[in-house]
């Protein structure tokens, strides 16, 4: 298999805060509102650039090595816990508002749901694989062979996956399973985004 060296790599994360019914009490323009409301009922405990790397990077290596089932995704089958990242920013948006909205539009949500994520950095460093052409049947909406290809990987010691992104052209995305890879963990703001009935954005 081919594989991509990093040393040190920023990938990007939006980490969904389960806070829907706070994030009501204000417009997702208001960020900084937003992460002060949250900041004061104890959701976290820092806000700001860099901020949160000393606490944040000891719980993703602890969920990444934690036992038993973490939800289903492209490479996982539920019975193992990946952290997805994006080389950008813009990926990492793409990526979460066409999951998240699709999450959305299955349960019915009516418009107006507002929906509170992190935006992380993470810092990887090591050898991950690297899914470039000829991979096309791992892309797919059909998660079966993904998720056999990603244990796979997993069981052979691979740390991660490095992939061209589905819902961002040009994109590329990461699929991190081995915690010790993660250098480091930087809480960079809030971001806010309202489900408008049909898009989350």
């Amino acid at each position: 298999m081919n594989r991509l060296h990093l040393l040190n790599h920023p990938w990007h994360q939006l980490k969904f805060l389960s806070v829907s019914p706070l994030a009501q009490l204000v417009a997702p323009e208001e960020g900084f509102a937003v992460a002060s409301l949250l900041a004061r009922v104890g959701v976290f405990r820092s806000w700001g650039p860099g901020a949160g790397k000393s606490d944040r990077l000891p719980h993703l290596r602890a969920y990444l090595a934690m036992p038993g089932r973490g939800p289903r995704s492209r490479f996982s089958d539920g019975t193992f816990r990946v952290v997805y990242g994006g080389k950008t920013r813009a990926t990492c948006l793409a990526e979460v508002t066409f999951h998240h909205g699709q999450a959305l539009q299955d349960s019915g949500e009516p418009a107006g749901a507002a929906r509170i994520f992190e935006a992380l950095t993470l810092r990887v460093g090591g050898a991950f694989v690297a899914l470039r052409k000829g991979h096309s049947a791992l892309l797919g909406e059909d998660y079966n062979r993904p998720q056999a290809f990603g244990a796979r990987c997993r069981s052979q010691g691979e740390p991660g996956l490095v992939y061209p992104s589905v819902r961002h052209r040009e994109g590329e995305c990461l699929a991190l399973f081995d915690g010790q890879r993660a250098l480091a963990c930087e809480l960079e703001e809030v971001v806010a985004l309202r489900w408008d009935g049909e898009r989350l954005g």
